[in-house]
C-alpha cells in the first residue's frame, strides 16, 4: 500500500524542473554557446622575458688544460692564451622567451611560454593550436 501510495505522490508531483519554456531558456544554454570554440580565447598580455645565464664558477684547484683563442674578422680582437678556467669565463649567454597569457572563453586564464616571439598583441582573439595560441582565422 505505501509503495502505491509513493507511486501515486510521486507522479502527481509538479513537474516544474524538468519542463522547458523557450521564452526562459536555461542558464546553462547561455555557457553552452559561449564554449562553441571550446579552444578559444582573448590575449591579455605578452612580454618578453630575458635571461642572463652566467656560467659557473670554475674550480681553480684542478687543472683544466691550456686554450687558445684566435678570434676572426677585422674586429675579432687579440689572440690570447691560458687556462680554461680563466678563458670565457666572462661570457655571458642571453636566452629570450615570450610569456603570453589567454583568457580562455569559459573564463580560464592560460600562459603560454614560447621561444619564438609570437606574432599576437593584447585583445588579439586566439585559438589554442597543438598547444600554442594562433590568431583566429589562420
Amino acid at each position: 500500500m505505501k509503495r502505491i501510495l509513493a507511486y501515486v505522490l510521486f507522479a502527481a508531483a509538479p513537474a516544474d524542473g524538468l519542463a522547458l519554456d523557450p521564452a526562459n531558456p536555461p542558464k546553462q544554454a547561455d555557457s553552452v554557446v559561449k564554449s562553441l570554440c571550446g579552444d578559444c580565447g582573448v590575449v591579455t598580455s605578452v612580454r618578453e622575458i630575458e635571461k642572463h645565464d652566467v656560467p659557473p664558477a670554475a674550480d681553480s684547484s684542478k687543472p683544466s688544460g691550456l686554450v687558445a683563442t684566435f678570434p676572426l674578422g677585422p674586429s675579432g680582437g687579440k689572440p690570447q692564451v691560458g687556462s680554461s678556467t680563466k678563458l670565457g669565463a666572462d661570457v655571458v649567454t642571453v636566452s629570450k622567451t615570450y610569456e603570453v597569457i589567454v583568457r580562455r572563453d569559459d573564463g580560464r586564464m592560460q600562459v603560454f611560454i614560447l621561444d619564438d616571439a609570437p606574432d599576437l598583441a593584447r585583445d588579439d582573439k586566439v585559438r589554442i593550436v597543438d598547444g600554442k595560441p594562433v590568431r583566429r582565422g589562420q
